[in-house]
């Protein structure tokens, strides 16, 4: 639930994961999963010289995601979910 948030920079009004403790790799294994999820997503670069990433999901999945993790997450990260 706290790594990460959701961003409305542009009004893009979606979720950004913090994986750059993963590898890039790594990463697309997770996006193949939320994938199977039927939730869409794409690999951002947050740091080219590191090889750090961060999974954006997409803003035509936030409802499926919303709907999938609204009843697990504590009332303290539901504005993470903008609810």
């Amino acid at each position: 639930m706290d790594d990460g948030y959701f961003d409305s920079y542009f009004r893009i009004k979606t979720l950004l994961l913090c994986t750059e403790s993963f590898t890039k790799e790594e990463c697309i294994i997770l996006q193949s999963l939320l994938a199977k999820l039927d939730i869409k997503s794409i690999l951002k670069v947050r740091d080219k010289v590191h090889n750090k990433y961060r999974i954006r999901i997409s803003k035509t999945s936030m409802d499926r995601v919303i709907s999938l993790v609204k009843q697990y997450m504590h009332i303290d990260f539901l504005y993470k979910l903008k609810i």
